[in-house]
């Protein structure tokens, strides 16, 4: 029974989030090779795929049936399933502010005065003597 749901989820998952689902329109190609088969003696599956898949999507009689082809249409509708579509325009969270501490000012005073960097240092002005 495992076995049976985790190969319904996959194929489930395939057929809905990937182009797997394009070769269901399998039979569609099928069909209309054959239509294009009866007009054209001289057409080959080669030319066929060429003509349709090659050459752009021209706009003559049978436009509406060669976009039911395989791979010649791009479905994004599982990228609109999984989007939020009611969002809230304003968020707003108030929380009040809580002091758990005392706030206690102290006065500090260095003096740096008490060493002169300058002396001990390699770069000092020329002196006049």
């Amino acid at each position: 029974m495992k076995k049976a749901f985790a190969i319904f989820l996959v194929s489930l998952y395939i057929f809905s989030f990937t182009e797997i689902r394009e070769f269901l329109k399998l039979p569609a190609f099928v069909e209309h090779y054959k239509e294009h088969k009866a007009v054209n003696h001289n057409i080959n599956l080669l030319s066929f795929v060429t003509l349709h898949y090659l050459n752009g999507s021209q706009k003559d009689a049978d436009y509406a049936k060669d976009m039911k082809l395989p791979f010649k249409t791009h479905d994004c509708s599982h990228v609109y399933n999984l989007s939020i579509q009611d969002v809230a325009k304003v968020f707003e969270i108030n929380i009040p502010l809580v002091k758990h501490f005392k706030e206690i000012k102290r006065n500090y005073y260095y003096a740096f005065h008490f060493s002169s960097y300058s002396e001990f240092s390699i770069f000092q002005p020329p002196e006049l003597v």
